[in-house]
């Protein structure tokens, strides 16, 4: 459920400003309101220190300490260990830019061997020219000098070096070609030069890597401080007084009293109800079971605006099934719930979030149980019990499970309707929302005679008079007025623009039946890969890594299904149906940052 939310005034003197924000941010039940929005500002040294402190956490999570020697960890303050992080990782990359450099120069020095470019220097200098042209080998005979050597050939053409006390002329299918500045093996060394530099530093990194929780901590610091100076920055100030406003939970407003109380500091507030044009933030208060979508709500960026009912109970049941219909397996799902048993205690203790290993047992447990009513194992279909043979892969099984996608979609779009219904006083246009209910059951009723054939439909469902009653109502109340001309006009285009939709929204459940039969069929695939192998011992080695991988790279795509399709069926054609926009902003209190 959504906890109701009292709009906080608070007033207390400047000189304790400081004095009155530490105890909200202890409390931590407040979410502030800057009352002065574009005051609220940050002094740029503390984004800064964050930023870099961040880069800092993440090039040192990148390190893994060596395995030769033991490393000193650094000294210093945080501070000065950020700047020798990225002081180090920025000589690391300046290394890596001059390595690469320097292989492109030595790619074009290979070809030319050992020059001795001193030595070529020096018979300059005595007044010998030497000269290295490049042209094709066929025409070196018009190279007119003392001395005319081949030093490198490649497609026909060669380098040649030609040596004379006189001027060489360059012949005219010849160019000349300038030294390198460097010899190869100047080059080898300045890049093994480089690598030890690289390596010097990244010892100094692993070094760093035991101050990490230090840094750490300082970047919570930084966190906190950031925090405090926009909240201080966006209260109201007037000479000895100050004011700031919030909302606070209501069922903890007699917390956020009694600590100003004990704290013995003069406050004045009041607590009033939202008023039509307030945006309260909302807070989810829901049990430890229901509370485990929160980290899908958090990875989708959801949050339900104040106003709109709470969901969540039904997206986490109705996704539960979702998951179970597109995993489709028993052998993926205890594959994956079983170990998660085991191992919840352990990684809650490490800090795991038990909302999220909740949430995997949920959806993971609602594929070991369809699996086991369908009788499907890794892609196979194995009979646990003789007198119970379900096939999802024969004609009637795919059938049976083709209804039962339409059924739990009409069932989910219902609920969608009735639910908008109870939000909303009883009138006329109730009997409005109760026809576009009717609609649905009749849209259902064609669904099922088209597809399936008429012995899928329920019992007493018969989709043209049950048309003709939902059309009446909607034309007659979805805008109830004493002129009839303007309630059947609203009516038709309710129609016009619903109509269509319910037919596609129902149908649209068929995929949890078609995703699941996918991955099936995929696992057999794998199946019938190893299958194909001899059956020799020694074969393992081979049918082994395809039954892991194949079995493994299904079940990956089973999640991706589960956020692709299952997810999708709740927050559009659930939501569109109960008109929930998912528009609100999260309940974030002032507190400090851990």
């Amino acid at each position: 459920m959504i906890s109701k939310m009292k709009k906080l005034l608070l007033a207390a003197r400047t000189a304790e400003r400081e004095k009155v924000l530490e105890i909200l941010r202890l409390v931590e039940v407040v979410h502030i309101e800057p009352a002065v929005p574009e005051k609220v500002k940050v002094p740029g040294k503390i984004n800064e220190a964050i930023e870099s402190c961040f880069k800092a956490i993440n090039i040192l999570s990148q390190i893994t300490p060596g395995l030769s020697g033991e490393r000193l960890a650094t000294p210093g303050t945080p501070t000065r260990l950020v700047e020798e992080t990225l002081a180090n990782d920025r000589a690391i990359h300046e290394q890596k830019e001059k390595i690469a450099a320097l292989k492109r120069e030595l790619e074009e020095v290979l070809p030319w061997g050992d020059l001795g470019l001193e030595d070529l220097a020096w018979l300059n200098r005595e007044g010998l020219r030497i000269v290295f042209l490049k042209g094709p080998i066929s025409e070196a005979g018009a190279i007119s000098a003392e001395l005319v050597s081949l030093i490198n050939e490649n497609d026909g053409n060669g380098i040649y070096a030609a040596a004379s006390r006189q001027a060489i002329p360059v012949p005219e299918k010849f160019v000349e070609v300038a030294l390198p500045a460097r010899e190869a093996g100047e080059l080898q060394e300045s890049i093994q030069t480089c690598q030890h530099a690289i390596d010097e530093h990244h010892q100094a990194l692993e070094c760093l890597l035991l101050r990490r929780e230090d840094i750490e901590k300082h970047y919570v610091k930084l966190l906190n401080r950031r925090r405090f100076a926009e909240v201080e920055s966006g209260v109201h100030t007037a000479d000895e007084i100050f004011v700031l406003t919030g909302w606070c939970p209501e069922k903890r407003v007699t917390e956020l009293e009694k600590a100003f109380e004990e704290a013995e500091i003069g406050v004045g507030m009041s607590f009033e109800d939202p008023g039509e044009e307030d945006v309260p933030p909302t807070s989810l208060d829901n049990p430890s079971a229901i509370q485990s979508i929160a980290p899908l709500y958090d990875f989708m960026g959801l949050t339900p605006s104040y106003n709109e009912p709470d969901t969540s109970g039904l997206f986490l049941s109705m996704l539960t099934v979702f998951a179970a219909f597109l995993v489709a397996d028993a052998g993926y799902g205890f594959l994956v719930t079983i170990p998660l048993l085991l191992a919840y205690r352990p990684l809650v203790r490490k800090g795991a979030d038990p909302a999220f290993l909740k949430l995997g047992l949920f959806l993971f447990g609602g594929g070991a149980i369809y699996g086991l009513l369908t009788n499907a194992w890794f892609g196979e279909t194995w009979y646990l019990i003789d007198s119970y043979r379900f096939d999802p892969g024969s004609k009637d099984g795919a059938r049976f499970l083709q209804w039962l996608c339409f059924f739990i979609g009409l069932m989910h779009l219902t609920l969608a309707h009735i639910m908008k219904v109870r939000r909303r006083p009883v009138n006329l246009a109730t009997l409005g929302e109760i026809g576009w209910i009717i609609f649905l059951w009749a849209m259902y009723g064609l669904i099922c005679n088209l597809i399936l054939g008429s012995g899928y439909s329920l019992i007493g469902v018969q989709a043209v008079p049950l048309f003709k009653i939902s059309l009446a109502l909607i034309l007659l109340f979805t805008d109830p007025s004493w002129n009839i001309f303007k309630s059947v006009l609203a009516g038709v285009g309710a129609i016009l623009q619903n109509a269509s939709g319910a037919f596609s929204d129902i149908l649209s459940y068929i995929r949890l039946w078609a995703v699941g039969l996918a991955g099936g069929q995929m696992a057999l695939a794998f199946n019938k890969i190893a299958g194909m192998l001899p059956a020799e011992p020694v074969y393992w080695l081979i049918k082994l890594p395809v039954l892991v991988l194949g079995h493994t790279a299904n079940i990956i795509l089973g999640i991706i299904s589960i956020l692709a399709h299952g997810v999708r069926l709740n927050l559009l054609e659930f939501s569109n149906h109960l008109e929930l926009d998912w528009a609100g902003r999260r309940y974030d209190p002032f507190k400090e940052i851990r």
